[in-house]
């Protein structure tokens, strides 16, 4: 009977979490959120599965937490991301249609497209809520990674087969770029370590291994629509392996090459020899089937070129 009750439960909080996926969370979502008495470990998880984060920081901020009922751990976590947000860091679209100041792509986790439970899923949603926590590689990982590489529900299998099952939902990027993007990947391990933690999520812990652009390969994205507002997901014409995407259509349509100019040891301005074909894009880390955190919840930097 317990046993049945806790499927039951786990499958409640594996569609709280699908949906939080695609909610923004912003100042206000945290403290409603505290409000309503979840802990703060369950409002971290909530943020690191969203997809999209909007988290300022300032003295007004800090003293409506207090008074909501945040600890120093959630507090000081804020604190960390709203530094790493409104700044220059991860991926960067360097000229926004129409102007502006550039635009941060914040990332886009993958779902696996099946009918049913979601394995990657619940074991993420478990980690958020139970505190499952792992030694790994000599840190101490907590949250979501830690449920899933400690359980082994990992949403890309280590072959590399799974790859055509993953789906980012929606038919569109939240991003709209002309069709001669100019990006800048920046990496800024080195000043504030935010990428290097020793209690780091299985996101920081994936960024971590990264070091340039190079171990990204953009690929054109095929766009499923149905009643449910669509989905995208790579071209059955590729293969992934440890080396990345290959196939048939490599350097053309699908897999498309771009150029990287060094500005220091940590920015790479990424550019194009030839307007992008509209359509739907996504930046894909290589090395994926190599690293566990990658495998546990693969992510991408999306993006639609009209």
């Amino acid at each position: 009977m317990k046993k049945g009750l806790f499927i039951i439960a786990m499958f409640i909080c594996s569609l709280v979490s699908a949906n939080a996926q695609n909610d923004e969370v912003n100042n206000q979502t945290v403290l409603d959120l505290l409000k309503e008495g979840f802990t703060s470990e369950e409002i971290i998880g909530a943020i690191e599965n969203s997809t999209t984060r909007v988290i300022t920081f300032d003295i007004n901020f800090m003293r409506q937490l207090k008074a909501a009922g945040a600890d120093s751990s959630l507090t000081s976590y804020l604190q960390k991301i709203a530094k790493v947000d409104n700044g220059y860091e991860g991926v960067i679209l360097w000229n926004p249609v129409g102007g502006g100041k550039p635009v941060k792509i914040y990332r886009t986790n993958f779902e696996k497209e099946q009918k049913g439970f979601n394995l990657g899923t619940v074991a993420a949603i478990a980690g958020a809520s139970y505190g499952v926590g792992t030694l790994v590689s000599g840190r101490n990982v907590s949250g979501t990674e830690a449920a899933g590489v400690t359980a082994g529900l990992t949403l890309m299998a280590s072959s590399g087969k799974d790859i055509q099952k993953l789906m980012i939902p929606g038919s569109k990027a939240k991003i709209v770029t002309s069709r001669q993007p100019v990006f800048r990947f920046f990496f800024k391990k080195a000043e504030n370590e935010s990428f290097n933690s020793e209690h780091a999520n299985w996101y920081e812990m994936c960024m971590n291994d990264i070091q340039s652009p190079n171990e990204f390969q953009l690929i054109k994205m095929t766009v499923k629509d149905n009643k449910k507002g669509g989905r995208r997901i790579f071209p059955t014409s590729m293969s992934y392996t440890v080396a990345g995407f290959s196939g048939s259509n490599a350097s053309t349509r699908e897999m498309v090459n771009f150029e990287i100019n060094t500005i220091n040891n940590n920015t790479f301005e990424v550019t194009f020899a030839e307007p992008l074909e509209p359509g739907e894009y996504c930046f894909f880390y290589k090395s994926g089937l190599s690293n566990k955190y990658f495998q546990a919840q693969p992510f991408g930097f999306d993006f639609s070129v009209e």
